[in-house]
């Protein structure tokens, strides 16, 4: 590994670890919660297309890691979010399958984790190791589509 993708690993896990703080009531809520599995299941294979999208077709000299590629997507999202003053729900029985940003992100972090030096998932997310079962429906990566 380049030293130049050393340094650019680092400050996405960096980036995510950030955010990880911030969206604990997120993980607690697809813990206690089965019915968002199917969204944040949605949201898993939104993010995996997208990541995989951008790889194949925006070019670039040098090539990036998945790592900061998830971590690009996630920041994209979050700056959006913030915005539009968006505030992740502190309570986990605020969450529901149509919260778009939350999901979106906690799929992000999710994903991050699986890559080789990707950041550690707090211990309320470890239950999500287990991915859940594919949706059967098409991935649709516009916001729209989950309001």
């Amino acid at each position: 590994m380049h030293w130049a993708d050393s340094l650019a690993d680092r400050s996405a896990r960096r980036w995510l670890r950030g955010i990880a703080e911030r969206l604990d009531s997120g993980w607690q809520a697809l813990a206690g919660d089965p019915s968002l599995w199917r969204a944040f299941g949605r949201h898993l294979a939104a993010v995996d297309d997208a990541v995989r999208c951008e790889r194949d077709m925006v070019p670039r000299q040098e090539p990036v890691s998945r790592l900061v590629l998830l971590a690009g997507h996630a920041h994209d999202v979050w700056t959006e979010a913030a915005e539009l003053d968006w505030q992740p729900p502190a309570d986990p029985g605020d969450w529901t399958d149509r919260e778009w940003t939350g999901l979106r992100l906690l799929a992000c972090l999710r994903l991050a984790a699986d890559e080789p030096h990707g950041p550690k998932l707090p211990a309320a997310a470890e239950f999500t190791r287990a991915r859940p079962a594919g949706t059967g429906e098409q991935v649709n990566n516009r916001r729209e589509y989950f309001r």
